[in-house]
């Protein structure tokens, strides 16, 4: 019985999540972001959005196949919906960090949690990993399945980097957005490194507190 109650909870929680996605996709189009000058589709440059999406995307679709489950209709959770769900949260994992300890101080909190900022920051990353680690037990995924989760940073670091360089944008934030690249194309690929690594450091926290969490309650 407790465990059915889990896995309601992860359920309504997954389309909690979607439903974040979609309200947060609406502000930003009608009311902003709140900070750094978001416009229109100019926001799809942005991590922060893509990963939000990708997100919502995924579980949305792993909240369908849990309405499955419950109406008897499915066993199990498809291993490739699995990793990709391990993969999205670790995503918007990231950018939760990077923006408390990095872009909110230098920014201001005020202006990195407010209006559509509010939930691609915070509600979502926040109500996703809260999922993932207390309510959905994430049994049959091994640990080497944990790397894929800094496919979506290495992706797009590889491409900003590369766009930054081509156009020898260091420093220009119309383009170097994120500033990576203000201090040189060395340092620029350090940071990058780093994003790398800050985004493995979340999948493996993710992966082994789940386990922990529900060995803790057999």
């Amino acid at each position: 019985m407790k465990q059915n109650k889990l896995f309601i909870t992860s359920f309504i929680l997954n389309l909690l999540v979607f439903l974040l996605v979609v309200a947060g996709t609406i502000v930003m189009f009608t009311i902003g972001s709140g900070a750094l000058g978001n416009k229109g589709l100019t926001v799809f440059n942005y991590f922060t959005f893509q990963s939000n999406l990708f997100c919502g995307a995924v579980v949305f679709v792993y909240a369908y196949y849990q309405y499955l489950m419950i109406k008897g209709k499915k066993k199990e959770i498809p291993h490739v919906l699995k990793v990709f769900n391990h993969v999205a949260v670790t995503a918007v994992g990231v950018t939760f960090l990077v923006v408390v300890a990095f872009l909110a101080p230098g920014y201001g909190f005020d202006k990195m949690y407010n209006k559509a900022n509010l939930f691609f920051h915070a509600l979502v990353p926040l109500t996703a990993m809260v999922n993932y680690l207390f309510f959905e037990k994430e049994t049959g995924l091994s640990f080497k399945w944990v790397t894929f989760c800094i496919i979506p940073c290495i992706l797009y670091g590889l491409v900003y980097l590369i766009v930054v360089a081509s156009l020898n944008a260091y420093g220009n934030l119309e383009i170097d957005f994120y500033g990576f690249g203000k201090n040189g194309l060395g340092i620029g690929i350090l940071n990058y490194f780093i994003i790398v690594s800050i985004s493995y450091g979340i999948g493996v926290f993710l992966y082994f507190i789940n386990r922990v969490v529900f060995k803790k309650r057999k």
